[in-house]
Formats: structure tokens, sequence, C-alpha cells
């Protein structure tokens, strides 16, 4: 192999006949246009994602909320089989707490912004109020507060509520303390303040006596390279009469050295029986810790210490009580502990669960039945504990970063918070794509991973602090990149030493102590070099030039030319070298109780890319603010910090791009949202990095669109997009104007994108949702002259045909995920500016000698309009019929339209629709009406169709259909994530079967039963006897439209997946 050769991905833009540059639009772009181009979810579910809250009404219903950390709310009304989002349209996802009016089941708050301050959360944006049951939201004020970790709400009267806010986890801030409101949130009263720099983490109310309650006041705050938890402003409170007055509990055995985070909690069944987990340093003259769980037994009067399992209470402090027994306590650690007495003896009350928990529900009706939120997901017992289901049904995952590969369909790796790395496909032959179809590759925290373009069986991951490794999923063979070891250079030079000054009793003297002062100093300095820092997030590539050559950022840049192994570095050291910053970083991080595991390591690389085009010109920048570039390969390196206009001296360098259409310019965002900057930064040099220029331009500063990443697209020099804390945007003009771009996307932090070369698709790597995917190939064509021309024909991708994959598993009844996949075949993409939703239009596909192979249906109307071919030819000529066959036919016939009319009447589907399908039947081409309907997938986030409340049971028809639907979807209600939705004008699925998505596939037999002659079996045999056209052959085909008399025609090419760059493993074509 010959390894100078281009990266398939190259090659691909290299052959392209794309052009790589447009004139700049001067047509505006309308939302209908950007609204076709719709994102669609790939999971996975497996793993689940950080849960902040569980909250449930109490049995016998079945209905409790989650509330991820970023992935918004989902709701179950049965017991946990399925789920839906009922939070995906507001401005924030970011989650604290829930809670529910004990008098009023229906109304739902939500306090957004996760508590749980570790280093990746995500701000949120006040507090919510649904009156139907979580449905639906309305903003309840409380934006700046930014974090919320406790809502609690009057027994008997739901307009009285009080909000813990605990304010800005990056800095100071007034909006923060302990609010009331007695008028269902039209009014706020700030009962309880601290400080700018404290705020309120948790509130207990009595059980009996709502006038008296607990709070917590919590002092915290995070930076980019520390945590400090604690402070003055932390304490416990009470209050006697509904907030108007506070005590300090002080004495009584409550510790009295400088608090940190407290959990509390009431036991119901004996309210003087309290517990509260504090975090409180050991101050002079102690021996032991203070931190630890406490109990009292008069109403918080005095207090024992009962154990002292507290570890790391800025990420857990819950504490509950079991609702019948107040000597049954739980508090959240890395696993839940309990205790039967009071906390005299502990035990793990959650083995074999994930671990880092954040939230526990416990039925107040039933004690056996409680849920636990962690890093995982969520888990749910009914026996106490004794036995727990994982429930993976939710796409919740929290991806750092993805990757693509170069096999048909490709597939995408990426790393997630506390949940390793996984890998997963991009789309199937036929089906859903199910948890079935991904797989983990590597442990830890999970973050970049890289894929070999040439051998596929070839993927790179890490687990947090640069610890790289190299994994062949044929052989299961893992190989550790080794990190450079100071100590082994060291030992190096004192073997150099020891060799030429045997006799070290004897001072060395002339030209060997010369020699030995020389080695001695270069021992020094190199042991320095070698001992570096690694980010939490360590970036690495593989050379799109030579998949051999591999480069990982550390305080110092490394390359290793045998695929990661032998990594040297090729860079001083890049950073600031801020040593106050780097010690408390490595050193004293955490606050109260000490955290140094590696998250705040700072004074590190952070963003690291080598140009597509020229190899050796690389990028570097850091997190505490420098941009450095090298123009060959490592040799000498240039400082372009200070040259950003506007941005403030050390702020974290989020992502370098460098451009694929000139060697001279690249994109860099930074990320200050650390030093509590939400202000987003982008900029563009076009003179390698002499200038650089703002082009952020028109993005929102009024929340939290701080950007993670930048991308510029590999065919279209114009067309950029960013990933900001709460969705994507994209810009046709350079960045001259942003437009957001998240149909079908759910507000979400988007911490990467990746753009696929030859399936010209834009991935999403969400901190959140997992992984999703929008064809983009149209939007990179868009010029003035496809804006405003009658009708536009778009220059098809190249479609590639192969086979589906075996994979493990079974039906998991109702309780699974799956996530539709694209129709497989061709996909053939025009643009319309007139007619009406009923108007047609006649697609044919002819060979290269002129013979058309196979005429197609679209949409007509304006808007953007998608249509697949199957890579079918037409049915071959059916044998003339006999004269009974003939009888028979003519009788079927008259059936089918008795049947349809039938249909009609009934309302269930669209009468077009419903027209198209009888066609179909008719022709005997009944395969792409089961295609439509997809599988039995059932509840929660299912493929082909929205939300069921009851899956399990066949829907109803006409009018009573549309009366449950009614009730089912209220206004504003989010379809399950990854489903298909009916078809628009205008939008994808418009031109196929879409509609069908709201039918399942009990009425479909329905209609086929009806359709069946008397005696004859199956639902085949209809019009040519089900007769279908042949797979034709790969090659170049001409597609055309013809629009008010005018003809388009365009290309397309056709090939087997195993012909595609790289080799595929997946090869064939489906017969």
């Amino acid at each position: 192999m010959n390894h100078r050769r281009c990266w398939p991905v190259l090659a691909i833009l290299a052959s392209s006949g794309v052009a790589t540059a447009h004139a700049q639009l001067s047509t505006p772009l309308d939302s209908a246009m950007l609204a076709a181009f719709r994102w669609r979810s790939i999971g996975p579910a497996n793993m689940g994602g950080r849960v902040t809250d569980v909250e449930g009404i109490p049995s016998p219903s079945k209905t409790f909320f989650v509330a991820a950390a970023a992935g918004g709310i989902w709701k179950t009304t049965n017991g946990g089989t399925t789920f839906r989002p009922v939070f995906d349209n507001e401005r924030v996802i970011s989650m604290g707490d829930i809670a529910i009016a004990p008098s009023d089941t229906m109304i739902v708050w939500a306090g957004t912004g996760e508590e749980d301050s570790r280093n990746s959360i995500s701000p949120g944006g006040g507090v919510y109020k649904s009156t139907d049951g979580g449905l639906t939201w309305e903003f309840k004020g409380l934006k700046e507060t930014q974090t919320i970790g406790r809502i609690v709400i009057h027994p008997t009267n739901p307009d009285i509520v009080y909000v813990a806010a605990l304010g800005h986890i990056w800095g100071a801030n007034r909006e923060r303390g302990l609010y009331k409101t007695t008028d269902g949130g039209e009014t706020w009263e700030l009962i309880k303040f601290i400080s700018d720099k404290a705020g309120f983490v948790d509130i207990a109310m009595h059980p009996e006596n709502p006038d008296v309650l607990f709070a917590s006041s919590w002092q915290r705050v995070r930076g980019p390279y520390f945590l400090k938890s604690g402070g003055p402003g932390s304490a416990l409170w009470k209050t006697m009469d509904a907030g108007k007055t506070w005590t300090k509990v002080e004495g009584g055995g409550f510790p009295e050295t400088m608090l940190g985070r407290i959990g509390i909690a009431i036991a119901r069944s004996n309210p003087d029986v309290m517990y509260a987990l504090v975090e409180a340093d050991t101050g002079k003259g102690h021996t032991t810790r203070p931190s630890g769980l406490y109990r009292s037994e008069d109403g918080g009067g005095t207090w024992a210490k009962m154990a002292s399992n507290n570890v790391r209470p800025f990420y857990y402090s819950q504490v509950r009580v079991d609702p019948e027994n107040p000597d049954r306590v739980y508090w959240s650690s890395t696993p839940v502990n309990f205790s039967d007495d009071g906390g005299k003896t502990v035990r793990n009350a959650t083995v074999g669960v994930h671990v880092d928990h954040h939230a526990m529900w416990i039925d107040p009706n039933d004690p056996e039945h409680f849920i636990v939120g962690n890093d995982g997901g969520i888990a749910q017992t009914w026996d106490r504990g004794g036995n727990y289901n994982f429930i993976n049904t939710m796409p919740l995952g929290q991806f750092y970063a993805v990757s693509y590969n170069m096999e048909v369909p490709y597939r995408v790796c990426g790393g997630l918070q506390d949940n390793g790395s996984w890998c997963g496909p991009s789309r199937l032959a036929s089906g859903s794509i199910s948890n079935y179809h991904w797989y983990s590759i590597n442990g830890g925290d999970g973050f970049y991973t890289e894929q070999d373009p040439y051998d596929h069986d070839i993927v790179y991951a890490e687990s947090q602090g640069g610890n790289m490794a190299r994994i062949s999923l044929r052989t299961g063979e893992r190989t550790s990149l080794q990190k450079p070891n100071w100590r082994q250079r060291w030992m190096v030079y004192e073997d150099s030493i020891i060799i030429d000054w045997p006799d070290t009793t004897q001072r060395p003297r002339g030209q060997l102590g010369r020699r030995i002062n020389d080695l001695r100093s270069r021992q020094k300095a190199d042991s320095i070099a070698m001992d570096l820092r690694w980010n939490w997030s360590t970036p690495f590539f593989i050379s799109k030039h030579n998949p051999s050559v591999f480069y990982a950022g550390a305080n110092r840049v490394l390359k290793s030319t045998k695929r990661g192994d032998d990594l040297r570095p090729i860079s001083p050291d890049l950073t600031t070298v801020d040593e106050e910053r780097i010690r408390i970083s490595t050193q004293e991080t955490g606050g109260i109780t000490p955290d140094v595991t590696g998250a705040e390591t700072h004074s590190t690389i952070v963003a690291l890319a080598e140009s597509p085009i020229r190899p050796g010109l690389l990028y570097a920048g850091t997190d505490d603010g420098n941009v450095w570039l090298t123009r060959n390969d490592g040799g000498e390196w240039e400082n372009l910090t200070g040259r950003f206009p506007g941005v403030p001296n050390k702020t974290w360098v989020s992502r370098i791009e460098p451009s694929h259409h000139d060697t001279a310019s690249f994109y860099v965002s930074f990320d200050g949202h650390r030093d509590d900057d939400f202000t987003p930064y982008v900029y563009v040099t076009n003179d390698f990095g002499k200038t650089f220029r703002s082009i952020a331009n028109n993005l929102p500063t009024g929340g939290p669109d701080f950007v993670h990443v930048v991308r510029e697209d590999p065919y279209n020099a114009d067309l950029l997009f960013v990933g900001t804390d709460v969705g994507a945007y994209m810009s046709l003009d350079r960045g001259a104007s942003w437009h957001r771009f998240m149909t079908g996307l759910p507000t979400v932090p988007v911490h990467d994108l990746k753009i696929h070369p030859r399936d010209r698709e834009l991935i999403a790597a969400t901190h959140g949702r997992s992984i999703w995917i929008v064809d983009i190939s149209p939007l990179e064509q868009l010029t003035d002259a496809v804006l405003t021309a009658d009708a536009y024909l778009f220059e098809p991708k190249t479609a590639y045909q192969f086979g589906g994959q075996f994979v493990g598993g079974g039906s998991t009844g109702h309780q699974w995920f799956e996530s539709a996949s694209p129709q497989y075949g061709a996909e053939i993409v025009y643009r319309l500016t007139s007619g009406g939703p009923r108007d047609t239009v006649s697609i044919v596909i002819t060979d290269v000698k002129g013979d058309t192979v196979q005429t197609l249906r679209g949409t007509g109307g304006p808007g953007l309009h998608r249509v697949t071919w199957n890579f079918r030819g037409e049915a071959p000529p059916r044998e003339p019929l006999g004269p009974a066959a003939k009888r028979d036919s003519i009788l079927q016939a008259r059936r089918v339209e008795q049947v349809f009319d039938s249909l009609k009447t009934e309302g269930t589907l669209p009468p077009m629709m419903l027209d198209r399908m009888k066609e179909r039947i008719l022709s005997g081409n009944t395969q792409e009406i089961f295609r439509a309907v997809g599988g039995f997938g059932g509840g929660g986030p299912q493929a082909q169709r929205g939300w069921v409340e009851r899956p399990g049971e066949s829907q109803p028809r006409g009018a009573a259909r549309r009366a449950a639907a009614a009730q089912q979807r209220q206004p504003g209600e989010q379809p399950a994530a990854g489903e298909r939705r009916p078809g628009r004008p205008g939008e994808p699925g418009a031109g196929g079967f879409a509609a069908l998505a709201n039918m399942d596939r009990s009425q479909l037999f329905d209609i086929f039963r009806a359709l069946r002659r008397p005696g004859q079996r199956g639902f085949g045999g209809f019009g040519r006897g089900g007769q279908r056209g042949p797979i034709v052959e790969t090659g170049d085909y001409l597609v055309s439209i013809t629009v008010n008399g005018e003809t388009m025609s365009r290309v397309l090419r056709v090939e087997e997946a195993g012909r595609a760059a790289g080799r595929s493993v997946a090869g064939g074509r489906i017969s």
C-alpha cells in the first residue's frame, strides 16, 4: 500500500463534479427551504445519559418524568415501557429539577440548569410550568438564575411554589437565592438571599406543616481550571413561617467548620426525624473529616453524625427517606448508599447498576418501588432495590465528538460522558436502527475517536486524560498508545552517564566533566519536556494524507508515523504555562473536598487539526487561549494569539477548522462560557493567520449559544456550520449571515459536527440526545440560479447498492428503541416554486442506451421534494391472461375500488395517498406500502410513526381515531425521537408513503384481508401477480423531470458497495 496517496475522502473531493466555490447568495433563504432539511436520529439509546431528576405520580398511577442533564424531559404513562420527549422546543434543554403539584398532578414545574456542577454541564434559563401534565410549557421567569437545585410545591395550594436557585456556576451574579411565588409563577419574591456567590440548592418541606421548611445554601464556583465547593455562604436554614424569617441551623452537633453542599430530607412517617448529607471542612484541631450523613430526631434541633460516606458531594448530595420507615435512608454517591438503622450501618443499594447517582424517586404509596437516575440513565426496582430493570429506550447519549469511516453504509463512532465509546451504522438497507446495531469499543469517559479510511476494522478511541488505544474490531485486539514517559528518558541519560563515568566517587574533570554536565542539562530539559499535561478530552486525529501518521495534543503536539505507536513531541509547550493555574488544576481543585481527577487539568491543547490540502500544515489551540500554526510539520511554530479582535485573553479555543479550498484560510471558534461569557466567537483568516475577522455576526447572543464547533463544507466554500450549546446554525455566505438549522433536531448541545464527503451528510454529536444526521447535498448546491428558477433538479449523489448485516437480539415488546433509516435506493431531489400539493411530477430514469428503466411519480407544489428509486427496473411484461384469470382480475379491480372508496369515507388517510396506495396494489407493487408502515416498534421513540399511547392495541378508525389522537397529542407536544412524520409539501418524505406512518400494521392487514378473494392465501397476486422489476446493473443513468414543459436531466451514478472508496465489509446487493 502506498501511504502517500490521498485518503478516500480527498479522492472523492478531487473527482467530484460539484464546484468548490460558489458565488455568494444574494437571494434570501426562506424558512420553508431550510425546513426541508430534516435531521434524523440514529441513536444510540444503549447507555442512556446523565439524569438529574426523576419525579412520579404516586401509585396506582404509572406516570413519571425523567429530567436529563442535557436531554430535556421525558414522560411515561405506563411505568417506563414507553417514553416521549416533552420539552424539545424550549430555548434551553439542561434540566435541574422537576416537581409535580400534589393537589393537581396536571401541574408540573421544571427548573432548568443542572446543579451537579461538573466540568461539562450546560446552563439553564429559568423555570417553566405545565398545566397539562407536561405536554406544553410556559416560561415563568428567573432566567438569570441559570441553575435550579430544587422546586417544592405546597401540598394543597399549587400556586405556592418555592425554588432553590443556585445561580451562575462560572461567576458571581445576584439573581440567585430562595424564591417564592403565591400566584402560580406570575410574580416572584426573593425570600432569602445570601450573596452574589452563594445560592440555594435544596429544600425540604415538613410533611404535616407546609409553613416549616429547611433549605440549604451553597457557595460554589467553577472556572476553566478549577472547582471550588464551599465557603461562608454555605449553610442550612429553617423557617417556621413559610419563608418570612429564617434561622441558621447551628450547634447541637451540626458541623461548625466551613460548609459546602448539603442535601436534606424529612421522614414522612415521623417528621421529627430528618437527615442532612453535609460537606464540611476538617478545620483546625480536627483529626477526622466531619463530612457525612447526619440525623436529627427533634426536627433539626440536635444532630448526630451517622456515617462518613460522602464521596464527591459537589456531584451527588441527594438524600431520601423511606416514606414508611424513618430508619431506612438512602443517599447518593458513586453507588446509592442505604441504611436500615438510620445510618449506623451502610450498604450498597445499587449493585450492578451504572454508577454516579444524582436522582431518586420513591413511590410514597409503595416504597418497594423506586427509580434511580445516574450517569447511565435510569434503573427501576419493584422490590426495594433487590432487582433492577435498566431502561435503555431514551437516546440521551452525551457525545463529545464523532467520527465516520468509508464503508457503505458508513459507520459512526463517538465517545460519551462516563459511557465509553460506541459505534453504529448511519443507515440500513432495510428496517430501523436499534440498540442491537450499536456496540461498545472502549470504556471510561469517551471522547475523540478516529477510523482508518482503508482498514475499516481499525478504530482509535480514548478515555479521559489522553489514554488512547488502537482497536481491531475484527479480532478484538486493543493496543494502548503509550505516552512518552519522562522517567524512561531520564534513565536513558542516566545509563549514558554511568557508561562515561563508571566511578561516581571521583569528580569528573576536564572533557569528561563537560560531557557529564551537558548530559545532565539535556537530561533535565528532556525530562521536563516529556512531563506532559493531557486534557480531560485529548484531541487526536489520523492524517488525511497518510493513515499511518497520527497526531495528538497534550501541552505539546505529538506525532507518530506508526499508527499511534512511538509518539514523539514535534512542538514546544504551546500553552501559556501558567504555573499557578497548572498547580491548582492538578493539585488543589475541588474546594472543601479535593477532586483532583484530571477533569480540570489545564494549560493543554484542546483543538488540533491538519490542512486537508497540504500535509504538515498543522494548527493547535489551547484551553488558555493560544493559537498556533506550523507549515512544516512542527519544524517551526508561529504564535497567532492576540490576533482575534474582541476575544478576551486566555479564552478556551473550542475548534480549529482548516479550509478544504484554500491553504491560507482556516476558522477558529472560542468558547468563553467557563469564564461566564456566552458570546459566540467565530473567526476566519485568509492569510495564514496574519489577520482574523469575526464572522459570528447574527448568531444569537442572548442565551447559551456559545460555540463548540465550526465546520466548512468540503464542496461549497460558502457553506459553514456551527454547533452551539443549544443547537446548530448554517451560513451560505461564509458567515455573513447565519440561519437556525434544526428541523427535526431538538434543542440540545451540539459538541461536534462532521461532514461525510461521499454521502454528503452532516453528522452531529449531541451532548444529551446521541447522534443525528441530515442530508445536505442540495444545500451544497444552492445558488441564486437555483433559488430563482421555477424548477430545479439537483445533481444526485452517487448511489450505492449494498446488503444488510445480521445482528443479534429479538423483540422486547414495546420497550425498545428504534430509529427510522432512510429508504434504500438512490435519492432524487428537486425544487418547485409553483403548483399544488395534489400535483405530481413524473421522474423518468433511462440507461446509457436511452431506454426507459423506471418511471417514478413525485409530489408537486412549492418546496423541496425527495423521491427514492429502489434500483429496480420496470416489471417484465406479464403473460396473457386466460378467460378465468381475466374474470378474476376484473372482479378484483372492482373490489379494490370498493374498499378504497370506503377508506376515503372513513378518512383514515389522505385521499391522494389512498389513490397512490390503490395504484400500487393494482400494479402488484405492495413492497413500498409495507416499507412505509415499517416494523412493529412500539412505544417511546418509535421509528415509523408518531406517538401512540397504547401501541399494543390496534388504532381506532375515522372520527374515533382523530378524537383519540387529539387526546394523545396536545398542542406543542413533540413527536417521539427518531419518528418519521407525515410528509408535507416541500419537506422530506412528501414524495413517498410517509402518511402511512400514521397507520399501524393491523389496519394494513385489515385492508388486504378485505381485498382478498375467497380461497386466496397471502396478500400477493393483485394485478400483475406481484411481479417486481429486476435490480439494475451498476453504471450511469439519466434522471429527467419535466415541469411546465421544460425537461431537466442529471446523471446518476450507481455503484456497488464494494466499489466505494475504501474497502467495504458489507458489500453485495439486495436481490
